[in-house]
């Protein structure tokens, strides 16, 4: 009983990070993007973006964003422990296909130092209070429009040194 309940584990746990990547291959509108990062303008800003299309039933579109930092030395993305947390935010009543997102400030890293940061943004349908669908999206290329003013850049992470 013991190893068929961890086989059936295991089947359940690979099979989820697949059924999100099919769920974003199969709705080329849904994704998230860096989309600012660390400009002459805005030094130590970096901009993540989301697009949420509409679900059957109009829910409402909800999303968070995490920022997660890149340990060199562990070669592994860590959660940042603060400052790099949206909170839920409604982003679309549901009858459309919506964008949104936020800039997160950060103090530039000491000289001879760099800090690479990308986006992890969950995203909900709602139906009042009750989560009709779900998905967790990270940062990706490929979303830059020169028609769109906040996405003239679209990267996967963003690399803030000095």
């Amino acid at each position: 009983m013991t190893k068929r309940a961890l086989a059936l584990g295991l089947a359940v746990a690979a099979l989820a990070p697949a059924a999100a990547i099919a769920k974003t291959e199969a709705r080329p509108d849904l994704w998230a993007t860096v989309n600012l990062c660390d400009t002459p303008a805005r030094p130590g800003a970096v901009g993540i973006r989301v697009s949420i299309p509409p679900e059957t039933g109009s829910p409402q579109q909800w999303a968070r964003i995490h920022l997660q930092w890149f340990d060199g030395t562990k070669r592994a993305w860590r959660a940042l422990r603060s400052g790099g947390d949206s909170g839920w935010k409604r982003i679309g009543i549901g009858t459309r296909l919506v964008q949104g997102g936020m800039t997160f400030n950060f103090d530039p890293p000491a000289a001879g130092t760099r800090l690479v940061l990308r986006g992890v943004v969950d995203v909900e349908w709602r139906d009042g209070r009750r989560v009709v669908d779900q998905v967790r999206l990270r940062t990706t290329e490929g979303h830059a429009s020169s028609a769109d003013l906040h996405r003239r850049v679209s990267r996967s992470s963003c690399e803030i040194k000095r």
